[in-house]
């Protein structure tokens, strides 16, 4: 109860969020930064992603060693590469979009190789069977099979790209993170409240440009010079190279004390009860939620508010749940679950409703037909179809809680994070490469495993 009445104390304090038109005017330039950030990043990592994704799927030579890259980039958690591209550009959105376009490369390359190897395969031998070459099959057939699912996880990431903010804004990289952690150390909560109504809001944007480009993707042609402009704008004006090696010098070799190794296993277990439990507790949430959210099987009067409440919770990221539940005084592992499945959930909850929308309709009227009910039709006809693809979400984003779960750490939720965060503050930076390598080693291993379930499924017909 004195726990529950201090997390509602502590509420009141964002009420009411800070109307004042002179602060809401001044937001515009976070606002810009992250957009701007975000679009810079998206233009180099969605086409340099896709060029690797199908260089992989096409079984091109060394598409294993490229497909093993993109997984180990992709390892590395984002703010540990913000954090490397503040000390060689300096401080701004030039870091943050440079941090961002490195790790969403690797993330969205990986992701769409993954959608390239787990289509049907079935037209692809039928075009291979021609004597069409392995560019020409990935371009005329694991292109079209996928085109839908790479404008889904596209779109998504972009609304990543935006909350990714909160993170490098961590290592002052500027943008509406920059502001939200402003606020929150100066205890303006009221102006925290308006920074992330802002966010939802952007985040809702977003969203209905996300379902325009997937219904019309020659738009796509239109955010070009957007995202040509934006890196424009944020390119690095300075390298400290120099300085750079300086600081990467001083943090090798790794160091670990007996002390450390005896209290390893203990981080690990708590980092994986973090991902794994806050994955799966939000996976049974959201195959409802994305069925009652998929407008071609729900009604509007379902998947419209379902949807609003989707956008909510992914829009807020899982730091920022993970600090309100702190404050209720649910401290440690059990907050940073809590506070990862209430943020996956919303995206789930996006991604299998689209993955849904993207399932062919042929089948599904057909089983319509024989006259079998709703539930029916939905359970039997487009969860199947759509099985694949949101497994592959899935395990993706249970290698996301993984990096996730470090960052928890932040706010003290236990784990190998809050050992990595307090390494960092004393300036242990031999003891935090140490934690780095080995969440960089867990990730890898959750890659390996998710290959093998595919495997085991059938989701896959095998690995690039």
């Amino acid at each position: 109860m004195q726990g529950a009445e201090r997390f509602f104390s502590f509420l009141k304090q964002f009420f009411p969020p800070d109307h004042d038109p002179s602060y809401l005017w001044a937001l515009r330039t976070p606002v810009i930064e992250t957009l701007s950030m975000a679009a810079g990043a998206m233009l180099f990592s969605a086409s340099v992603g896709l060029l690797l994704a199908l260089y992989v799927g096409a079984r091109l030579p060394g598409a294993r060693v490229v497909y093993s890259l993109l997984a180990s980039v992709r390892a590395i958690p984002d703010l540990t590469m913000a954090i490397l591209f503040v000390v060689v550009v300096g401080i701004g959105p030039p870091s943050g979009m440079l941090a961002l376009a490195a790790f969403y490369t690797a993330a969205m390359g990986k992701v769409f190789a993954d959608l390239f190897v787990s289509a049907d395969p079935d037209p692809v031998e039928a075009l291979r069977a021609t004597g069409a070459g392995s560019l020409t099959v990935a371009l005329y057939g694991l292109l079209p099979l996928r085109s839908k699912d790479l404008l889904t996880y596209g779109s998504y990431e972009f609304e990543s790209k935006v909350r990714a903010c909160v993170i490098v804004g961590a290592v002052a990289a500027g943008g509406l993170a920059t502001e939200i952690m402003g606020t929150i150390n100066i205890y303006k909560y009221d102006r925290t409240a308006t920074v992330l109504i802002l966010l939802v809001l952007l985040i809702i944007l977003i969203d209905r440009i996300s379902w325009l480009l997937r219904r019309y993707p020659i738009l796509l042609l239109a955010f070009l010079p957007l995202g040509l402009l934006s890196a424009w704008i944020n390119r690095p004006q300075m390298f400290a190279f120099r300085h750079t090696l300086a600081v990467i010098g001083s943090m090798l070799p790794p160091q670990f004390s007996l002390q450390d190794a005896r209290d390893l296993p203990k981080l690990i277990g708590e980092t994986l009860f973090i991902a794994l439990g806050g994955t799966g507790l939000a996976a049974v949430f959201a195959v409802p939620l994305g069925m009652a959210g998929a407008r071609n099987l729900a009604s509007p009067w379902s998947y419209v508010p379902v949807r609003r409440l989707l956008e909510v919770m992914r829009a807020v990221p899982d730091v920022i749940w993970g600090l309100l539940l702190v404050t209720s005084s649910l401290m440690g592992p059990r907050a940073g679950l809590l506070a990862i499945a209430l943020h996956s959930t919303g995206v789930f909850g996006k991604l299998y409703a689209e993955s849904i929308e993207n399932v062919p309709p042929e089948p599904v009227l057909g089983l319509a037909a024989t006259g079998a009910p709703r539930v029916a039709v939905a359970g039997f006809g487009f969860l199947p179809l759509a099985f694949a693809p949101m497994i592959v979400h899935t395990l993706f984003r249970f290698e996301w809680n993984m990096r996730a779960a470090t960052i928890m750490g932040i706010i003290g939720a236990g784990g190998i994070g809050e050992a990595l965060f307090n390494a960092q503050q004393l300036f242990f930076y031999r003891k935090m490469v140490a934690y780095v390598i080995i969440t960089w080693a867990l990730v890898i291993l959750m890659d390996l495993a998710n290959a093998q379930l595919r495997k085991h499924w059938k989701i896959a017909e095998g690995r690039a």
